[in-house]
């Protein structure tokens, strides 16, 4: 079957549906509140691994190297369940498809802090990050659950509560590790997994569900991606401030704790407390994407991360200079996210789900590239090259929301 067809069959399914017309079930504050918890509750688990990677290695008995591979095989799982497991929400549903994902993340948690072995720590692992794509899964239901005018403040919402599950992870785990041990950890994620299921047992169904079959669905997406021109710029736009965003962390931690500043590791992670900055911002700048002003943010948001690696690049001595330059990138790169999120779901409201897909592989495919340039450049070029590289690419990111838009009218396949 086509894309057309499939296209086709979309509408048809959702004629029929308004043959008998409900309105869409909209969310009220304390259902969205819940599903901001849940997406922090669910995406931490990628990231709690970062501060424990000394005591794993010492209690599986491997080298540094090998625990370091830990975080790399949990988002590839990850990665996995973003091109797999989130298109499903449009044939399973959300409360089925809510219910599957966190009934693996606690087997997975129950696997991990019960692991003898690294083998199956590994494997747990992995079965984790594919799980822990609830957030992804949330953004575009609670899109769908809301009117046309309400979408960006409740993506906002919701994407604040992600990046304050990633922000908290790390101090979380930190904490737990010194009073209850690294399966303390996993235990708590399962014990909060359930309460957070459990609050949001009874959400409305989004009107998403299409009578396409799932392997139609994923060989839906390239041809999706060719032809929504409104999502390929948005997903070009998010990604370059995602990969300069990730060029600029990693090459800080070898900066700071290198000659140039002599930080201990404990100090440098507090630099990442600057998120908790970067999520308000996103609470502040919600309301505005619902009042179209999409563009406007997108091209702010990736001017801010340019002057902020700019400022950290060209007088990073300093060390006012550095938290300045991270502030102004994270709360940029927040706002740059959610922006252009919002925008790519709105392209097809009926195939919310697989936009999401195409829009969050990218930006993830971007930052893995930039995670890896960011330690190449550091070590060739030196700090100041490389965060000033990294201001570049925000700012093509910038050139690329401001590219004039087409304006003759797109024809319906």
């Amino acid at each position: 079957m086509t894309y057309a067809q499939s296209h086709r069959e979309v509408q048809e399914n959702a004629r029929g549906a308004d043959s008998h017309p409900s309105p869409a079930p909209a969310l009220t504050a304390s259902r969205t509140t819940w599903m901001a918890l849940a997406a922090g509750v669910s995406v931490a688990n990628i990231y709690y691994l970062q501060p424990l990677l000394r005591p794993l290695a010492s209690a599986f008995h491997v080298s540094g190297s090998e625990a370091g591979l830990l975080p790399t095989i949990t988002m590839v799982g990850y990665a996995l369940g973003l091109l797999l497991i989130v298109p499903a929400l449009e044939k399973a549903g959300l409360r089925r498809l809510m219910s599957w994902l966190d009934a693996g993340r606690l087997i997975a948690l129950a696997a991990a802090a019960t692991s003898m072995s690294y083998g199956v720590f590994a494997v747990s692992s992995a079965l984790l990050g594919a799980t822990s794509v609830l957030a992804q899964v949330l953004m575009p239901a609670a899109a769908a659950m809301e009117p046309a005018g309400g979408t960006g403040k409740t993506t906002a919402r919701i994407t604040a509560g992600l990046f304050g599950g990633i922000v908290g992870a790390r101090v979380l785990a930190g904490a737990l590790d010194g009073l209850l041990g690294w399966r303390g950890v996993y235990v708590l994620s399962g014990l909060l997994t359930v309460v957070v299921h459990g609050a949001l047992r009874r959400l409305p169904e989004p009107a998403l569900r299409t009578g396409l079959p799932y392997r139609q669905l994923l060989t839906s997406l390239l041809p999706l991606l060719r032809r929504e021109r409104g999502l390929r710029r948005a997903a070009v736009t998010a990604a370059c401030g995602f990969a300069a965003f990730n060029v600029f962390w990693t090459a800080v931690t070898l900066y700071v704790t290198g000659s140039a500043h002599h930080w201990s590791t404990t100090t440098e992670g507090l630099l990442g407390l600057v998120g908790v900055v970067g999520t308000a911002t996103v609470l502040v700048v919600g309301r505005h994407l619902d009042r179209d002003r999409h563009r406007v943010l997108a091209v702010g948001s990736a001017a801010v991360m340019a002057l902020g690696l700019a400022v950290a690049g060209l007088w990073g001595g300093s060390v006012t200079a550095l938290v300045l330059g991270a502030l102004l990138l994270d709360s940029g790169a927040r706002v740059s996210n959610v922006s252009n999120q919002t925008q790519a779901l709105r392209q097809r409201p009926e195939a919310r789900a697989r936009l999401n897909t195409l829009y969050m592989t990218s930006y993830f495919a971007a930052g893995s590239v930039g995670s890896a340039a960011g330690s190449v450049l550091f070590t060739r070029a030196g700090w100041t090259a490389t965060a000033l590289t990294a201001a570049a690419v925000a700012l093509l990111g910038a050139l690329r929301a401001l590219a004039p838009r087409r304006t003759a009218p797109r024809t319906t396949p």
